[in-house]
C-alpha cells in the first residue's frame, strides 16, 4: 500500500515534471500513475471494489523514496518545513493518519480548498512562486 504524507496531496494534484532531482522526478511519477491506472482500470472494469487505497502518513512517504532532501526515515534536510505542511493540511481537512480511499481523500481536499487555504498551506513553499500549482489546484473543482 502507498504512503502519502498529506501535503503530497497537492504536489501530486499539480505536479508539472518539476523536482529536486531526476530520480525524484521519476517516483513521483510512478507514484501518480499508479494511482491513476488503479483507479481507471476499475472504472473500465464496472468493478464495484474500492478505489485506490492509500495509508496517510505524516512521516516519510514512497515519494520521499527518491528525494535528496531525505536523510533517513522520518528525517529530510526540510523536516520543520515539511512537517508543518502536513501539519496544516491535516487541521484544514480535518485527518488522521490512516488508510483513506484516494479520490475520497482528494474529494474532500480539493471541494473544500480555498485561495485563502492554499494560501496559508503553500505559501513557504519553494515551488509557490515557481510553478502553477495555485492556478491548477483553485481552478479544478
Amino acid at each position: 500500500m502507498l504512503k502519502i504524507r498529506p501535503h503530497h496531496i497537492l504536489c501530486m494534484r499539480a505536479y508539472s515534471g518539476n523536482g529536486y532531482s531526476e530520480e525524484f522526478k521519476v517516483k513521483m511519477e510512478n507514484v501518480i500513475k499508479e494511482i491513476k491506472a488503479y483507479n481507471e482500470f476499475l472504472q473500465v472494469s464496472n468493478l464495484k471494489e474500492e478505489m485506490k487505497e492509500v495509508e496517510l502518513v505524516c512521516y516519510t512517504d514512497n515519494i520521499c523514496e527518491k528525494c535528496p532532501n531525505k536523510l533517513g526515515e522520518n528525517l529530510c534536510s526540510s523536516q520543520e518545513k515539511v512537517s508543518l505542511l502536513d501539519l496544516k493540511v491535516v487541521k484544514r481537512f480535518n485527518l488522521k493518519e490512516g488508510i483513506y480511499n484516494y479520490n475520497d481523500l482528494e474529494e474532500l481536499v480539493y471541494s473544500n480548498m480555498t485561495e485563502d487555504i492554499f494560501d496559508d498551506i503553500c505559501k513557504e513553499c519553494e515551488w509557490y512562486d515557481t510553478t502553477n500549482c495555485k492556478d491548477y489546484i483553485i481552478s479544478v473543482k
